[in-house]
């Protein structure tokens, strides 16, 4: 993986856990090894507020950055007998799911860089958003509950970067694991079986009465049609973003979702990275004047991820869950077919009438960098602090997943997850429009 330069000469190498929306990343093409490479130790953030220029902070500069990481609104009727038990004897719940909405489930690690009560206390007042809401002390490491009484049967769909990702956690038998049972993946190479685990048919993976839940990891134009068929065969669904290409086809999944009992989620990880969660505490309570988020990479394949307005929907969902609902201004792509180029770029407004720019540009020798930069009345917010590397969040967002299996999001936080995921899609399609009139 490339490096991330976040304005202000911050590189840091994408990890295992990066954001995974480049077409080499996330593809069923791409098969990667289901054993979790090595790990950095995290660290403790410097100067979390050094970032922001003005006010008392001004002169302050974090240190270098070295590496960071990288991502429905009807949950299906879980038995009663099952959410009665697992509600008294789970030592977690979620009261909201992103920043915004909601709150990242996160397990406060037992030892590291977040272990003692003082590091705790420090996360708290930086990323409450990050914290694991917890009725009594974790005993170890990612747990989240006693052993269920029941476990859902889960096939992985594609096993490229993001589907190897899931099948690793989906073994890891603590944490939200421990409802799930991996049943084996769907590919379409013939690949037998990988690290143990067993490759089955997509039409068996629809019939089988065993397989309850579809983790849709494949490339985003084939999922709409792996959503239609897994929520019509009766299963529950976590897809990686995009869910789909248009918002009516998500309106459509949705109202799917809703009429066949069953929970539809799209992940979003890039809401659970500790970056995002820095961001959105030094952009709290500041009267934005203008900003920009530039990002650039390798070559797209949008005959496989889309146009670059729901390949790069991430950084769309970081401008919206910052700054609030969007309006289209304008919206330009150059193209250079022949040498693999491209550029996107994008001119919102806020509610408030404040400016906004959104850059995608990716051809050969374009590293995965990000660069921001904020102007807010009080200074300027142009780099963010070493937070190491974003680890287990994907595994932070199937936490996020089963707590809707076992009916404890609330109906509000539903809608208003429901609420952002579609004005995102439908912002990126009238940017696609825009680029590409007819």
């Amino acid at each position: 993986m490339g490096n991330v330069l976040l304005s202000g000469g911050f590189y840091k190498s994408e990890g295992e856990d990066s954001l995974v929306t480049a077409a080499a990343h996330k593809g069923d093409d791409d098969t990667a090894s289901l054993s979790p490479p090595p790990s950095a130790p995290r660290r403790m953030p410097p100067n979390l507020s050094g970032c922001l220029r003005g006010g008392a902070q001004e002169g302050r500069k974090p240190q270098a950055a070295a590496r960071t990481g990288r991502q429905g609104d009807r949950r299906g009727p879980a038995p009663s007998r099952l959410a009665a038990a697992n509600r008294s004897r789970s030592t977690a719940s979620v009261s909201s799911l992103y920043p915004a909405e909601a709150r990242a489930p996160v397990t406060p690690r037992r030892t590291g860089v977040w272990g003692s009560e003082e590091q705790k206390r420090v996360l708290g007042r930086v990323a409450p958003e990050l914290l694991f809401l917890s009725s009594q002390p974790l005993k170890e490491e990612n747990k989240m509950t006693a052993e269920p009484e029941r476990k859902f049967g889960v096939v992985v769909v594609g096993v490229g970067r993001a589907g190897s990702v899931r099948i690793r956690d989906l073994r890891n038998p603590q944490s939200s694991s421990a409802f799930l049972n991996l049943i084996g993946f769907v590919s379409r190479r013939e690949l037998g079986n990988l690290d143990g685990v067993q490759q089955i048919s997509l039409e068996d993976a629809l019939s089988s009465q065993e397989v309850e839940v579809a983790y849709i990891c494949s490339e985003s134009t084939t999922h709409e049609d792996y959503i239609r068929r897994f929520l019509s065969a009766g299963k529950h669904v976590l897809v990686e973003y995009p869910m789909t290409l248009s918002a009516a086809g998500a309106q459509e999944l949705w109202a799917l979702a809703e009429q066949k009992g069953k929970v539809l989620h799209e992940e979003h990880v890039e809401l659970l990275m500790e970056e995002f969660a820095f961001l959105k505490k030094e952009v709290l309570g500041k009267e934005l004047q203008k900003g920009s988020l530039r990002f650039t990479a390798g070559p797209l394949e949008e005959e496989r991820f889309g146009f670059p307005s729901f390949s790069g929907i991430s950084r769309l969902t970081w401008l919206v869950s910052l700054f609030g609902e969007l309006s289209l201004v304008s919206a330009t792509l150059e193209e250079r077919k022949e040498e693999k180029y491209m550029k996107m770029t994008v001119s919102l407004e806020t509610e408030n009438k404040c400016p906004l720019s959104w850059i995608e540009e990716k051809g050969p020798g374009f590293k995965r960098n990000r660069y921001l930069s904020f102007h807010f009345k009080s200074g300027s917010l142009e780099n963010v602090p070493d937070f190491g590397v974003n680890k287990n969040i994907f595994l932070k967002d199937q936490n996020i997943f089963v707590q809707k299996l076992l009916g404890r999001v609330s109906e509000k936080e539903l809608a208003a997850e429901k609420k952002r995921i579609l004005h995102c899609l439908a912002l990126a399609e009238e940017i696609q429009k825009a680029c590409c009139p007819m």
